[in-house]
């Protein structure tokens, strides 16, 4: 029996349910271009859904592409071929690709990417910094090194397992931490996750997309930062989320083919 979009969404469904996600007008998870009933023999999994990735996905006959980012943030009042999104979601529908989100419903979910942040990192006794879905599912996770170590260390490590080469520190070079936090994503944008952090007797927070009131709050609090790139940050985890879909795909028994893009480049250089 042929596989749909709708039956290998369940795949991901099954590990990250939608309703997982944040409740919120900025997001947008679930299916964003295409039929459910549309046929699938092969899915390709990525961080953006970008030109490229759309090219590829052509290229290898995939039907159905899984971001992690929407494609759609917000209300569209056209689609026109002459801007950027409006090509891309004609060329989607011109092919018939399939495309959906997992956003915070993978950031929070277990074993999604805050976990397996946290995991690269080597933290002990892991917990949400904000329960959301259990006490084990959330926004953000907190634990412990081993040992203290200098920041400047601590910032190779994170250069090292997110191969990142721009990973900015936001402290003194030598200042020891050892209880770290860790936002997968845009967890610069507010000052409400230094507090977070905080309120966890966290040493250090590692995120991305720092901005500059939230860098002044977190110094005058005496948290230090380490800032990786967005982009290095989560596409880490992307060649996990394809074996984990394949996992699940084999106990469903949905006869389906899971790939990474490999197309898909940092905007930075």
């Amino acid at each position: 029996m042929a596989t749909t979009v709708d039956k290998a969404l369940s795949i991901m469904r099954g590990f990250a349910p939608e309703e997982y996600g944040y409740k919120a007008e900025y997001d947008n998870i679930g299916l964003i271009v295409g039929r459910p009933e549309n046929k699938v023999t092969k899915i390709l999994c990525c961080l953006d859904v970008t030109d490229k990735v759309l090219d590829e996905a052509i290229r290898t006959g995939a039907q159905l592409i899984i971001s992690h980012h929407p494609m759609i943030w917000s209300p569209i009042k056209s689609i026109r071929g002459d801007d950027v999104l409006g090509r891309k979601l004609l060329k989607a529908i011109e092919n018939k690709i399939a495309i959906y989100a997992a956003h915070t419903n993978l950031d929070f979910v277990r074993d999604g990417i805050n976990d397996f942040a946290a995991a690269q990192l080597g933290l002990r006794n892991v917990k949400p910094l904000e329960p959301y879905i259990d006490a084990e599912q959330g926004v953000g996770r907190v634990g412990e090194l081993a040992n203290k170590v200098f920041i400047t260390v601590l910032k190779g490590e994170v250069e090292s397992v997110f191969n990142d080469k721009f990973v900015r520190i936001l402290s003194e070079p030598y200042a020891q931490v050892k209880k770290i936090a860790v936002i997968n994503g845009a967890g610069g944008g507010d000052t409400k996750y230094i507090d977070m952090a905080l309120a966890e007797g966290a040493d250090c927070l590692i995120t991305s997309d720092i901005r500059h009131h939230v860098a002044v709050y977190a110094a005058d609090a005496g948290l230090a930062i380490i800032e990786p790139q967005h982009y290095s940050l989560e596409h880490a985890y992307i060649a996990r989320l394809v074996q984990t879909l394949k996992i699940e795909a084999k106990s469903k028994k949905i006869n389906v083919e899971v790939m990474q893009a490999e197309s898909e480049i940092s905007p930075r250089y």
